[in-house]
């Protein structure tokens, strides 16, 4: 029975490199429009994304499978000089389409590049106002399949803000030595790009209950603030706060992060650590964990990636090797890609857990047009 399992699954391998060879092959034969990136008409920038992924799990995790990983459309629009407007129309993994992003940005301020005192630094200020990826720690910067080398997202990630997308105002700034961002929104909502668990819907704590009856609270706004020291142009330390509060003031979730990146012509290193404190009805819940990233660009088509985890899940199930943890779960994550063409790529990923057989294997093809 083992057997005929294993064949079937390289079988489902096999028949999904056919899958995505045959989606990448048509993008390698025209590289000059694909580098151009979308297009223009009537001053709106189109563009987007989407990527196939086949499957390859453990009985426990669920069937073997091809699906669509992310699917968007990007629309933006110069209003004028110093406001943008942008609007990300995507496929959800409810089989839904979703509006994953639309804001306004107004750059409030910035350096017209003549001579000036300027003790700060300070390069720009903005503001931004509507529905965002919430500039939480490292990873929100790399939320589309395009700019993510690994096709898993970090454990840590996955079990803290699982990708923290929602409505509301961000101030953010440019300095020659730091960037900088505060923001406001009404919680905690998670990116429909994402393949993660639906968080719950938000419970008040004035109503008792309803609260009893749950095992969650969740906020109904937050705010926070990301700070990002810059030492030159290829080496950043950030750290990050945010707080979550409910109906009745009480602040109940708490995320602190610090991250780090680095890069060269051929290695990007990154790392990050995040805690994540919440209240719930049976008493305080702290977990937390890190990742460490490289990436190193063989030549200007092959690159190969590793990732440790390491996440401290206080006897709670991990996403997404559905294992309780009541100490450290170390996982590693070990893939390799290649560049078709500027705007679309071929990547293998194998993930493993310690203390877990729920290992998986990803192969997908992630194309920009």
């Amino acid at each position: 029975m083992e057997s005929t399992t294993r064949n079937g699954q390289r079988a489902h391998i096999l028949f999904g490199i056919a899958l995505v060879a045959l989606v990448a092959i048509p993008f390698r034969l025209a590289p000059a429009q694909m580098a151009e990136g979308g297009f223009t008409a009537n001053g709106v920038h189109v563009s987007g994304h989407f990527d196939v992924q086949a499957v390859g799990r453990n009985a426990e995790l669920g069937n073997n499978d091809f699906q669509i990983g992310q699917l968007a459309v990007d629309l933006t629009s110069d209003l004028s000089s110093r406001v943008m407007a942008a609007m990300e129309i995507a496929y959800g993994f409810d089989e839904r389409v979703n509006i994953n992003e639309a804001f306004v940005d107004w750059n409030v301020y910035r350096w017209d590049g003549q001579p000036r005192f300027n003790p700060l630094g300070t390069v720009s200020v903005g503001f931004k106002a509507g529905q965002f990826d919430v500039p939480f720690g490292l990873d929100w910067r790399s939320y589309r399949s395009l700019d993510r080398p690994l096709v898993s997202i970090p454990t840590v990630v996955a079990n803290t803000h699982r990708g923290w997308n929602d409505l509301g105002v961000e101030m953010h700034g440019e300095l020659t030595w730091a960037n900088w961002s505060a923001f406001a929104v009404n919680g905690f909502g998670t990116s429909s790009t994402l393949r993660l668990p639906d968080r719950p819907l938000p419970i008040s704590l004035s109503a008792g209950s309803d609260a009893a009856t749950s095992d969650d609270v969740v906020p109904t706004e937050a705010c926070g603030a990301r700070f990002g020291l810059e030492m030159n142009e290829h080496v950043e330390f950030g750290t990050s706060f945010a707080a979550g509060y409910t109906d009745a003031n009480a602040q109940d979730e708490r995320l602190f992060g610090f991250d780090f990146t680095g890069e060269t012509e051929q290695l990007e290193l990154k790392a990050e650590f995040i805690n994540h404190q919440r209240n719930r009805v049976g008493g305080k819940e702290s977990v937390f964990g890190y990742y460490l990233q490289g990436r190193y660009n063989f030549n200007e088509r092959w690159f190969g990636v590793v990732r440790q985890d390491g996440f401290n899940a206080d006897g709670t199930v991990v996403y997404p090797f559905n294992s309780t943890m009541t100490s450290t779960l170390l996982s590693m994550s070990a893939g390799a890609g290649y560049r078709v063409d500027p705007r679309a790529q071929f990547r293998v990923e194998y993930q493993l857990a310690e203390g877990s057989n729920n290992d998986t294997v990803f192969l997908q093809t992630a194309v920009g047009f």
